[in-house]
């Protein structure tokens, strides 16, 4: 029996509060009490997840204690889904706690049976000298998110230029199986093969193009005779969503010439009465409603070519599946998740003059100097990076293996820290922090097998930005500051679709198994 009484409905709802996917509490093994908001929850300080930098447990955690974990949860039957190290603090607190924090099945575990756990699980930690580590258990799915030629990249001044990303080579096509198109994705990085030199590749994930399985088949194309499985730029909903996107566009820009033209009719009336400066002003006002009629024309002139161009399906066929392997779990002695598929894009899709390569458009969201803090908190770093003028931030490289686990960068406290970004389907250009000491993800199969892997970590950048990533961003690439490939995107773990925690298995574990299988890329 546990000394301490039960945690409370109200503590299990608000104990996280000011994490995106909300999770709800189950037990932990911390005694300090939790105080309940004095006014609406609103004022509860909001949590926030932070990657754990130098601990003593970053030495011990993947050979010893993470295996002593797994045979605890074992024992007990728990039906859990990840176990990760973070520190949980929150906003505006200088150094947060490191948390070991294990995910459970809704409704699955219930209070007492979850403070034993936690407890001979904080007593493993102890025994092994880590004396100020707390262990948290919390409710929590882990989730697989699942014609023309493509246009060149626009310029810095055109005003379609975030609308246009879609349609350009850059990093984070939106795909879909045309078989299966309830379910789409976001292309990751090119490939070429080294023997097959007129090839280009699309990575993705495997879940992505096979939503529904089989899981356990190599799915390869190797002679010509075979059927094409094509892969689209878009499924039918994504199409009209995208669609949506450019009208609204239009109708906001045409509300702020609405605007406009009301503030110049008022500035020549009065431009008699007020002299020099309301001259001035009309000038300057005059030259902004010219500037808005001209994105309003280009934004229908790009809506009505999309419509034109790019309409049928079958325009919007990009490649076909060449090859993907079984989707495993545990794979390998680092025991990632395999869950890739390659997709030989059609030439007649990409003209050679435009092809961005392995490029991210930062597009227009993100201003240059934001961008720069961002991905450079501790100033130190920062004096090598130069935005790139045409917004294309170039891939270069592949983060070595033990970088992703021991970074070289700091953060503004000047803990090491490895900031990463991506560009997906779902939440577009957005920057996170990878952790620094591996997770664990539970998979339970429809048999009742059981099976672990272990998964490369990424925490939303801070409280005020929003979420890494969201359904539909799997297949993503995940580079870091120095423009290196780290990893391709495969999940997320947290209640709701809104995740705390990006999953993704590392690119040289994909390089590895694609020359395994006879696919020299590069």
């Amino acid at each position: 029996m546990s000394p301490y009484p039960p945690i409370s409905s109200l503590e299990a709802n608000l104990y996280y509060h000011g994490l995106y996917s909300r999770p709800v509490l189950v037990a932990r093994s911390g005694t300090n009490p939790w105080k309940p908001p004095a006014g609406p929850p609103g004022y509860l300080p909001r949590k926030l997840l932070r990657t754990v930098g130098n601990h003593p447990l970053t030495e011990i955690w993947k050979d010893k204690i993470a295996l002593q974990m797994d045979k605890i949860l074992q024992s007990k039957e728990i039906k859990w889904t990840s176990t990760d190290v973070t520190r949980i603090g929150t906003v505006g607190e200088a150094i947060a706690p490191v948390v070991i924090w294990i995910g459970v099945q809704p409704d699955t575990l219930p209070w007492e049976l979850g403070y034993t756990v936690a407890m001979e699980c904080k007593e493993l930690l102890v025994a092994n000298q880590i004396l100020d580590v707390e262990v948290e258990i919390r409710e929590s799915v882990v989730t697989r998110y699942s014609g023309p030629k493509l246009l060149k990249p626009a310029a810095l001044d055109d005003p379609t230029a975030e609308l246009r990303e879609p349609l350009t080579s850059t990093l984070g096509l939106s795909i879909s199986r045309t078989r299966s198109e309830w379910a789409e994705g976001t292309g990751g990085f090119y490939l070429r093969d080294k023997i097959r030199e007129s090839k280009l590749y699309l990575v993705t994930a495997r879940h992505v193009v096979f939503p529904s399985g089989p899981d356990h088949k190599v799915i390869e194309r190797k002679r010509s005779g075979q059927p094409y499985d094509h892969i689209a730029l878009f499924s039918s909903t994504a199409f009209i969503n995208y669609l949506g996107q450019i009208t609204t566009a239009i109708t906001k820009k045409e509300m702020v010439w609405e605007f406009r033209e009301g503030v110049v009719e008022a500035l020549r009336t009065s431009q008699g009465k007020d002299g020099g400066e309301a001259t001035s002003k009309l000038a300057s006002n005059e030259t902004l409603l010219q500037e808005v009629s001209q994105a309003i024309v280009a934004m229908k002139t790009l809506y009505n070519n999309v419509v034109k161009n790019w309409d049928n399906l079958h325009d919007r066929i990009i490649g076909h599946l060449r090859f993907s392997p079984p989707l495993q779990y545990g794979t390998g002695s680092a025991g990632y998740t395999q869950d890739y598929a390659l997709i030989e894009l059609d030439q007649s899709k990409i003209d050679a003059a435009t092809f961005t390569g392995n490029a991210i458009d930062l597009g227009t969201k993100i201003t240059p100097d934001d961008f720069t803090c961002r991905m450079f908190p501790n100033a130190t770093n920062r004096h090598r990076f130069k935005y790139p003028f045409d917004r294309l931030f170039q891939v270069r490289d592949i983060i070595p293996d033990d970088e992703l686990y021991n970074p070289h960068m700091a953060d503004q406290q000047g803990e090491p820290c490895l900031v990463v970004i991506k560009r997906g389907i779902t939440t577009g250009l957005t920057i996170g922090r990878a952790n620094n000491i591996a997770s664990y993800v539970r998979y339970y199969n429809a048999d009742g097998s059981e099976v672990t892997s272990t998964e490369w970590p990424i925490f939303n950048y801070d409280d005020n930005h929003g979420p890494f990533s969201r359904c539909g961003d799997s297949g993503s690439a995940i580079v870091d500051s120095l423009g290196r490939l780290g990893g391709l995107l495969t999940g997320g773990g947290g209640l709701t679709d809104r995740t705390d925690i990006t999953y993704a298995t590392p690119v040289s574990f994909i390089f590895e198994s694609l020359k395994a299988h006879n696919y020299h890329v590069t």
